[in-house]
Protein backbone atom coordinates (compact mmCIF):
# COMPACT_ATOMS: atom_id res chain seq x y z
CA UNK A 1 0.00 0.00 0.00
CA UNK A 2 1.33 3.66 -0.95
CA UNK A 3 1.96 6.40 1.70
CA UNK A 4 -0.98 8.35 -0.63
CA UNK A 5 -3.21 5.17 -0.18
CA UNK A 6 -2.43 5.19 3.70
CA UNK A 7 -3.46 9.09 3.79
CA UNK A 8 -6.37 8.59 2.17
CA UNK A 9 -7.80 5.84 3.87
CA UNK A 10 -6.88 6.84 6.96
CA UNK A 11 -7.83 10.41 6.65
CA UNK A 12 -11.29 9.13 5.03
CA UNK A 13 -12.15 6.70 7.94
CA UNK A 14 -11.67 9.51 10.96
CA UNK A 15 -13.91 12.00 8.64
CA UNK A 16 -16.37 8.87 8.58
CA UNK A 17 -16.20 8.71 12.13
CA UNK A 18 -16.69 12.20 13.04
CA UNK A 19 -19.10 12.52 10.58
CA UNK A 20 -21.03 9.59 12.70
CA UNK A 21 -20.40 11.29 15.72
CA UNK A 22 -21.66 14.48 14.45
CA UNK A 23 -24.99 12.77 13.46
CA UNK A 24 -25.96 10.22 15.19
CA UNK A 25 -23.44 9.18 18.32
CA UNK A 26 -23.57 12.77 20.28
CA UNK A 27 -27.23 13.23 19.64
CA UNK A 28 -28.53 10.18 20.79
CA UNK A 29 -26.35 9.30 24.11
CA UNK A 30 -25.99 13.28 25.19
CA UNK A 31 -28.40 13.87 27.66
CA UNK A 32 -30.93 16.33 28.33
CA UNK A 33 -29.98 20.09 28.54
CA UNK A 34 -30.54 20.94 32.50
CA UNK A 35 -31.22 24.49 31.26
CA UNK A 36 -27.39 25.96 32.61
CA UNK A 37 -24.28 26.48 31.58
CA UNK A 38 -23.39 25.26 28.67
CA UNK A 39 -25.62 22.36 26.73
CA UNK A 40 -23.95 18.99 27.14
CA UNK A 41 -23.63 18.43 23.33
CA UNK A 42 -21.46 21.56 22.98
CA UNK A 43 -17.80 20.62 23.20
CA UNK A 44 -18.74 16.90 21.98
CA UNK A 45 -19.59 19.22 18.59
CA UNK A 46 -16.41 21.34 18.52
CA UNK A 47 -14.14 18.13 19.06
CA UNK A 48 -16.07 16.08 16.51
CA UNK A 49 -16.21 19.17 13.86
CA UNK A 50 -12.83 20.01 14.30
CA UNK A 51 -11.79 16.79 13.78
CA UNK A 52 -14.16 16.30 10.54
CA UNK A 53 -12.42 19.61 9.12
CA UNK A 54 -8.72 18.61 10.36
CA UNK A 55 -9.58 14.77 8.60
CA UNK A 56 -11.17 17.07 4.97
CA UNK A 57 -7.91 19.03 5.01
CA UNK A 58 -5.96 16.34 4.94
CA UNK A 59 -7.74 14.59 2.24
CA UNK A 60 -7.63 17.85 0.30
CA UNK A 61 -3.70 18.27 1.39
CA UNK A 62 -3.28 14.46 0.08
CA UNK A 63 -4.86 15.15 -3.55
CA UNK A 64 -2.94 18.55 -4.07
CA UNK A 65 0.33 16.89 -3.24
CA UNK A 66 -0.65 13.61 -5.70
CA UNK A 67 -1.55 16.01 -8.33
CA UNK A 68 1.65 18.12 -7.62
CA UNK A 69 3.85 15.14 -8.35
CA UNK A 70 7.18 17.04 -7.43
CA UNK A 71 8.87 13.54 -7.28
CA UNK A 72 9.20 14.15 -3.45
CA UNK A 73 7.80 11.39 -0.75
CA UNK A 74 5.81 12.68 2.10
CA UNK A 75 5.80 10.77 5.49
CA UNK A 76 2.81 8.37 5.87
CA UNK A 77 0.17 7.91 9.08
CA UNK A 78 2.49 7.23 11.87
CA UNK A 79 0.01 4.49 13.59
CA UNK A 80 1.89 4.15 16.63
CA UNK A 81 1.85 7.81 17.44
CA UNK A 82 -1.49 7.78 16.57
CA UNK A 83 -2.45 5.14 18.59
CA UNK A 84 -0.64 7.26 21.40
CA UNK A 85 -2.82 9.90 21.02
CA UNK A 86 -6.05 8.30 21.13
CA UNK A 87 -5.28 5.91 24.00
CA UNK A 88 -5.37 8.93 26.37
CA UNK A 89 -8.95 10.13 24.84
CA UNK A 90 -10.48 7.11 25.35
CA UNK A 91 -9.42 6.58 29.08
CA UNK A 92 -9.97 10.28 29.44
CA UNK A 93 -13.71 10.07 30.55
CA UNK A 94 -13.59 6.32 32.55
CA UNK A 95 -10.63 8.46 34.45
CA UNK A 96 -12.62 11.62 35.26
CA UNK A 97 -15.45 9.05 36.36
CA UNK A 98 -12.93 7.10 38.93
CA UNK A 99 -10.17 10.07 39.47
CA UNK A 100 -12.31 13.46 38.86
CA UNK A 101 -12.00 16.09 36.18
CA UNK A 102 -8.68 17.76 37.83
CA UNK A 103 -6.17 14.30 38.03
CA UNK A 104 -7.73 13.04 35.45
CA UNK A 105 -6.73 15.98 33.02
CA UNK A 106 -3.44 16.61 34.12
CA UNK A 107 -2.53 13.12 33.76
CA UNK A 108 -3.69 13.05 30.30
CA UNK A 109 -2.19 16.20 29.11
CA UNK A 110 0.82 15.28 30.97
CA UNK A 111 0.50 11.68 28.65
CA UNK A 112 -0.12 13.82 25.45
CA UNK A 113 2.68 15.46 26.01
CA UNK A 114 5.13 12.94 26.91
CA UNK A 115 3.82 10.99 23.84
CA UNK A 116 4.23 13.56 21.33
CA UNK A 117 8.10 14.36 23.01
CA UNK A 118 8.26 16.82 25.25
CA UNK A 119 10.80 16.24 28.14
CA UNK A 120 11.51 19.24 29.89
CA UNK A 121 9.69 19.41 33.33
CA UNK A 122 9.12 23.06 33.65
CA UNK A 123 6.97 23.26 30.33
CA UNK A 124 5.21 19.21 30.89
CA UNK A 125 4.40 20.68 34.37
CA UNK A 126 2.53 24.32 33.64
CA UNK A 127 0.80 23.29 30.15
CA UNK A 128 -0.58 19.99 32.02
CA UNK A 129 -1.65 22.28 34.80
CA UNK A 130 -2.68 25.75 33.67
CA UNK A 131 -5.34 24.46 30.93
CA UNK A 132 -6.57 22.14 33.70
CA UNK A 133 -7.06 24.23 36.42
CA UNK A 134 -8.36 27.25 33.53
CA UNK A 135 -11.49 24.96 32.36
CA UNK A 136 -12.18 23.80 35.95
CA UNK A 137 -12.12 27.10 37.19
CA UNK A 138 -14.31 28.60 33.87
CA UNK A 139 -16.97 25.49 33.79
CA UNK A 140 -17.42 25.49 37.72
CA UNK A 141 -17.49 28.97 38.50
CA UNK A 142 -18.12 31.43 35.53
CA UNK A 143 -20.43 28.87 34.04
CA UNK A 144 -21.58 27.48 36.63
CA UNK A 145 -21.64 23.79 35.51
CA UNK A 146 -21.01 21.37 37.72
CA UNK A 147 -17.18 19.18 37.34
CA UNK A 148 -16.86 15.84 38.40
Amino acid sequence: MTEIKRDVISYGFVAMLSGAFLLWVIPAFSPEYPGYGAPPTLMPNVAACLMLGLSLLGLVRTVLRRRRADGGTADGVRWRHLFLFFLPCGLMMPAMHHLGFIPAGLLFMAFIQLACGQRRIAPLVLVAALPVLAVYLLMRYALGVPMP
